[in-house]
């Protein structure tokens, strides 16, 4: 058995216990919500990528190994739930809510580091969706590439070929864009 310590909630929540699983939504909802903001468009978004991750792990709680920590099995239903929310938005930019503050009073469309931001967000948008996903999770969220596979259900070996690609892809738009190395 796991010594998860939150394998009582985990395993009342397994047999049916709705308060149980209540009690591990408000423990681990930040979590998710800080993992699956850089996938959401809009705050309301958001809100729904995280619920449905909540959804699918309710309904797959019986598939659960105790063996396995029940975090990261969490964290991989929440990066196919932001995956899955890509591909339904055919490659659309992913949203980058990180505005500088002090730019946020004054004008911060004009503000050098936002603009910034949204030429990143346009050029990332020009990649895959699992790519942008990947990148994402890796560069911004400072994940490794075994903890960005094992979000993914991949090898580490495809991830980091997914990766590379990925990189190569983006460094053939930002030449094109005429940004160089």
């Amino acid at each position: 058995m796991s010594d998860d310590p939150d394998l009582d909630p985990i395993l009342r929540a397994r047999s049916g216990d709705t308060a149980a699983f209540g009690e591990i939504v408000i423990k681990y909802q930040p979590v998710l919500a800080a993992m699956l903001h850089r996938f959401a468009a809009t705050p309301a978004d958001l809100e729904d990528l995280v619920q449905e991750s909540f959804v699918k792990a309710w309904q797959a709680l019986p598939a659960w190994v105790p063996q396995q920590p029940f975090l990261h099995w969490l964290k991989r239903i929440a990066a196919r739930t932001g995956l899955e929310y890509c591909r339904r938005r055919k490659r659309q930019p992913l949203v980058f809510t990180d505005r500088v503050p002090e730019a946020a009073a004054a004008d911060a469309s004009e503000d050098p580091a936002n603009v910034a931001l949204d030429e990143a967000r346009a050029l990332l948008a020009q990649l895959p969706p699992d790519e942008q996903a990947l990148l994402t999770l890796v560069h911004l969220h400072g994940m490794s590439m075994a903890e960005a596979a094992e979000h993914f259900g991949w090898s580490r070996a495809k991830a980091k070929i997914k990766a590379f690609r990925a990189r190569l892809a983006l460094r053939k738009i930002l030449s094109r864009h005429g940004y160089s190395e």
